[in-house]
């Protein structure tokens, strides 16, 4: 297993830094977004709602590659969100799978919503539930594997 995971060692060190970085920027923009909105200044509050829903898109895309990558170096051939959710959740890295689910179910749904309050309704899911769940996985991942000792 250790020649597999030295193989795939920079390919999921880097794709574990990108995602970590999009978290900051996802973050970065909640923050601001949270701060800086003058009251009655739809358009700015529409920006950055599809900011945070774009920079969310991206990062939840960008962490299932990642598992994928991380469950292809020990093995297992994971080709799909849900089968690595799935896996994620056997490993314990995370605690409740139905959350992930809606995780995913709102991903998909991002490119699908055409009213305005659906919209909002999955920014708000964003930022009071997803943002926790992301940066948990990206923490757990961060500790099993990056600054484990599986490499050598």
């Amino acid at each position: 297993m250790n020649d597999l995971f030295a193989k795939y060692k920079e390919s999921i060190t880097l794709s574990y830094q990108y995602a970590f970085r999009l978290l900051l920027h996802l973050k970065n923009v909640i923050s601001a977004s949270q701060q800086i909105i003058p009251p009655g200044n739809e358009l700015l509050k529409e920006v950055y709602r599809d900011s945070i829903v774009k920079k969310y898109e991206i990062l939840e895309d960008q962490l299932w590659k990642l598992l994928s990558k991380i469950f292809k170096a020990s093995g297992l051939e994971l080709n799909s969100p849900r089968a690595c959710y799935r896996q994620a959740f056997i490993e314990g890295w995370i605690e409740q799978i139905d959350i992930w689910d809606d995780i995913l179910s709102s991903r998909n749904a991002t490119a699908h919503v055409y009213n305005e309050d659906d919209y909002e309704k999955m920014m708000q899911k964003i930022v009071n539930e997803y943002v926790y769940q992301l940066e948990a996985l990206l923490q757990k991942i961060k500790e099993e594997v990056i600054d484990n000792d599986v490499w050598n």
